[in-house]
This record gives structure tokens, sequence and C-alpha cells, in this order.
């Protein structure tokens, strides 16, 4: 479905920018009332190697239940921009939203409202990731959690890969196990808090156990140092 099927008028709207972008100076942060664009998903580029692919269906939930009806899915979509930065060959590399990015390619929605948090689109392919990995805005791990060279980040939305963990940090915030921050891939350093304590066969054959195994983790002072940590 495309948004410009949806509505002629132009977006405009308060974008909603992560609150680590802001201290960042190298990168500049666009106005409050900056334009929102209309951007195919197709075109959108990952800062991130994987996701949880049952944080994804849960989402692709949600936005299916609006899709029946256009004015709803617009407003959705207006409320949750994705941020991104412009990077060589004025693509667009998001730094948030990529479960729900996912989630809305998979149903079969062309278009996302995208808000322009930074430009980089001025250095050179390397210089622009290695910029971006300074800046803590790339996570290039696989799956595993294992590192990989930032050039091997997916050039597409579906072409990220699922990592269980990553689920699993999904579903221990999401019942309160700890609370969500303003530090970029938090929820990835949860993933692999879990990933050295759970073994992963334990994940996927029996997820509601591992979950319940997480969340006691998550309170325990073991995860004292840990990101949104709430503790007992």
């Amino acid at each position: 479905m495309s948004l410009v099927a949806v509505s002629r008028e132009p977006a405009f709207a308060s974008p909603v920018v992560p609150p680590f972008l802001v201290s960042l100076p190298p990168i500049r942060v666009q106005p409050r009332k900056s334009k929102l664009l209309s951007v195919p998903l197709e075109e959108l580029r990952p800062t991130q190697m994987a996701v949880g692919m049952r944080a994804v269906a849960a989402k692709r939930e949600k936005v299916e239940r609006r899709a029946r009806n256009n004015r709803k899915l617009r407003r959705f979509l207006e409320d949750r921009p994705i941020p991104a930065v412009r990077g060589p060959n004025d693509d667009l590399f998001i730094i948030d939203h990529h479960h729900l990015s996912l989630a809305l390619l998979k149903s079969d929605v062309e278009e996302a409202f995208v808000t322009v948090v930074g430009d980089l689109s001025h250095l050179p392919r390397k210089r622009f990731l290695q910029k971006m990995a300074g800046l803590g805005l790339l996570h290039a791990y696989d799956g595993h959690g294992r590192a990989v060279a930032p050039t091997k980040l997916p050039e597409r939305l579906d072409d990220m890969r699922c990592d269980p963990y990553r689920d699993l940090a999904w579903s221990v915030r999401g019942a309160g196990g700890f609370a969500k921050t303003g530090k970029p891939y938090a929820e990835f350093r949860w993933a692999d808090f879990f990933r050295t304590r759970i073994p992963r066969s334990t994940v996927r054959r029996d997820f509601d156990y591992a979950h319940d195994r997480a969340m006691w983790l998550a309170r325990s002072r073991e995860a004292a140092r840990m990101p949104g940590f709430i503790g007992r």
C-alpha cells in the first residue's frame, strides 16, 4: 500500500528524535517542524544485521489491523516516523524502528514516513561507516551475536536475519523486566546478556521457560550494570 494513495496532503509533524542523537555535535538534528518524507521501504538501509522475528510478527499484527483503514494506517505511521541518517549516494540509513520497518514490508505496505535526523552524505562509504560506528549508530553483529565488518550490513530490510535472543530481550522488556532507555541498541546488550546465560536450544525449544529464566536474570545482581536495570 502506498502512502500517496492514502492522502496527497504533505505530512508535517514533530518527529521523534532518539535522545542519544540530540547531544551528538557531528550530526545536525533537523528542526522540530521538519517535513516527514514518504520513502519506499525497499530503499531504506538497515544499520543492524538481525532482529527478533517474534517482535516483527507482533508489530505486523498491529500494522495489518490498521491497514484495513487507510486513515488509521497513515496516522499510525505519522506517529512513528523512522529516524534515518542520510549517507553516501543519498541512501537513508535507519537508526531505529527496524522491527516496525520489516513488519511494514512483510505486510505489503510500500512506504513509510521517515525523518532525516542527520546528513553525512558528503562522506565516502568507508568513512561514513566509520563515523556511524564511532557514534554508536551501527550494530554490526550477526544473529549469533558475533561481530562482523560494517561493510557486511544488509542492504535491504528483508535481508536482516533472526536473533532469538533479541526476541527474548523484547519479551522481557515488555513484561517489565527492564526499562526502556534512550541508549542506542540497549536491547541488543540485553540479548547478549541472556545469550551467555541461557542456551540457544532452550530459547528455540521452550521460549516461555527461557522468558521466565530471563526475567529472573534481568532482576538479579548480575544485571545491575545493564541499561534500564530495575532490580527486584
